[in-house]
């Protein structure tokens, strides 16, 4: 069974999990210490315009209100991207602006997208002015010279805005108006009932370990797909295709597994890949990680009684295999 397990030799990268320094007593952070999971910069084309940055958090509930001056969560997160915006616009005069994606609950939870440019960031800096530098730690993600993808933890100094007293609210306003990039219509509401009853009649009866299945899956037609079950006294695995009778790698899908006395797969040093513990449904913790080569595969993997649990999904976002992790444990024991 072993054998069979998929990817088991891949491993994801380094656990990164940033906290940003004391803050001034001016700026718009200083109500309150902000821990961050991580901040990516994906530089790996300097030359283009627009560059993405992902901005994580752990925090699960950004509205509640932090310090004296009755700013959220939110609107705390908001001001560091146009912070960290407004330092790499300066460091960068080609540069038109970035695109931030704003993820929750250590990324289980997509807030949106975001597009900053530079002549915002400064119109914004110039408003409210600069306050004493934050040291702020940034994953870098960009190409060697030989074209080869690696990455750097960079520690910048970044000028904190200097949002106080009257200007609160000003800048709360500011946020409100302030909103995400629509998503395709309809991009996040595929949602398929998964053969929950089929599959588990081919696993019953040939394995030990407590069965998980989930009840639904982030797929607009569930007919699209072809499984493959496997099972043995220690384990399962359920593979999914896309395609009848097809099991090249082009028709991959995911997978749904689970085996005794298997460790958590550790991470590694690769410099497009993703380690992150989250949180699932029931207040387990689990591990989410994404491993990228010709394409990426998303892995979210959990431990019950000595069995380790795993989803994978290819070319996946973190919430959608987290989604199937969390249907799994929702639905129960079969």
């Amino acid at each position: 069974m072993r054998g069979r397990w998929l990817f088991a030799a891949i491993f994801a990268c380094v656990v990164t999990a940033f906290t940003s320094a004391p803050l001034t007593p001016n700026s718009a952070l200083a109500r309150t210490e902000l821990p961050i999971t991580e901040i990516r910069w994906f530089n790996y084309s300097p030359e283009d315009s627009w560059q993405p940055i992902q901005f994580i958090v752990p925090d699960r509930h950004t509205a509640k209100s932090v310090g004296r001056r009755k700013l959220r969560l939110y609107d705390v997160h908001i001001a560091k991207m146009f912070e960290i915006s407004h330092f790499l616009c300066d460091r960068d005069r080609a540069s038109e602006g970035y695109t931030w994606s704003y993820q929750t609950e250590n990324g289980n939870i997509e807030m949106g997208r975001f597009k900053i440019s530079c002549n915002l960031a400064r119109s914004i800096a110039t408003a409210y002015g600069l306050g004493k530098p934050e040291s702020t730690v940034i994953r870098r993600s960009f190409n060697l010279k030989n074209g080869r993808p690696s990455f750097a933890l960079e520690k910048y100094s970044i000028p904190t805005f200097n949002i106080a007293k009257n200007r609160v609210v000003q800048w709360r306003n500011f946020v409100q108006k302030f909103t995400p990039i629509p998503d395709n219509p309809g991009a996040n509401q595929a949602n398929s009932r998964f053969p929950a009853s089929n599959i588990f009649r081919q696993i019953k009866g040939k394995t030990r370990v407590p069965v998980f299945l989930p009840s639904r899956l982030p797929l607009s037609d569930i007919q699209q797909l072809d499984f493959d079950v496997q099972a043995g006294s220690h384990g399962y695995i359920v593979g999914m295709y896309l395609g009848k009778g097809c099991r090249a790698g082009a028709c991959y899908f995911g997978t749904i597994e689970a085996q005794r006395n298997e460790p958590f797969s550790p991470p590694s040093r690769l410099p497009q890949d993703t380690y992150r513990s989250v949180e699932l449904a029931g207040g387990f913790r689990g591990i989410y990680f994404n491993n990228c080569g010709a394409y990426c595969t998303a892995f979210v993997e959990w431990q019950r009684l000595g069995v380790l649990y795993r989803v994978t999904r290819k070319n996946a976002r973190q919430q959608e295999v987290v989604q199937i992790a969390n249907s799994a444990l929702q639905a129960g024991q079969r």
